[in-house]
């Protein structure tokens, strides 16, 4: 009996962690104002104007971003055109506090990208194809919004950079496919 009960009790241990090990709840640790620098960096941007969450009203700042709620943001950053006339360029990245929430600012940041395409196909139609070719993906616990001139290029130095800072952490989870967002990597 002792046996069976022993058997019973090291397989649910296994099967929990199997379990576990299908839910992936990376934390990005690495600095948002660095890691705009290394998207900054990756193109040319005409004159930026820089928000984070490190600023004073830093709730209200992401506001202009987002209608994901800001207490459930960790971090975030945004760098956006400082003239909006004849550049539409705009970088931001959202750290949600649980993972179980970066479904919904993948979509607020979707949101906000639709509302900008609309925007320039009125205010700037020069602008129209740029922002149409934005892009919004997510890295971990990392919603990320990029709007530039060559998006693959910082696309890239954003996955290099968060990759680098988490070597010691484990795997970098990229969804490009936003369905699978919140579920299991």
């Amino acid at each position: 009996m002792k046996k069976i009960i022993s058997l019973v009790l090291a397989l649910i241990m296994c099967a929990g962690a199997l379990c576990a090990c299908g839910q992936s709840n990376e934390t990005t640790n690495v600095s948002l104002y660095d890691l705009s620098r290394v998207m900054l960096d990756a193109t040319e941007f005409g004159d930026m104007t820089y928000v984070s969450s490190a600023d004073d009203g830093a709730g209200d700042l992401f506001t202009y971003l987002s209608d994901f709620e800001y207490d459930k943001v960790a971090q975030f950053f945004l760098a956006y055109a400082t003239d909006g006339k004849g550049n539409a360029d705009e970088l931001a990245v959202v750290q949600v506090k649980n993972k179980l929430d970066l479904d919904a600012a993948v979509k607020s940041l979707q949101a906000h990208l639709e509302k900008r395409v609309n925007l320039y196909r009125t205010y700037d139609p020069t602008q129209s194809a740029k922002i149409e070719k934005g892009e919004v993906f997510t890295v971990n616990d990392l919603a990320v919004l990029i709007v530039s001139e060559n998006n693959a290029a910082v696309k890239s130095a954003c996955l290099s950079a968060l990759e680098n800072a988490n070597l010691d952490q484990g795997e970098v989870i990229i969804a490009d496919d936003l369905d699978a967002v919140g579920k299991s990597n």
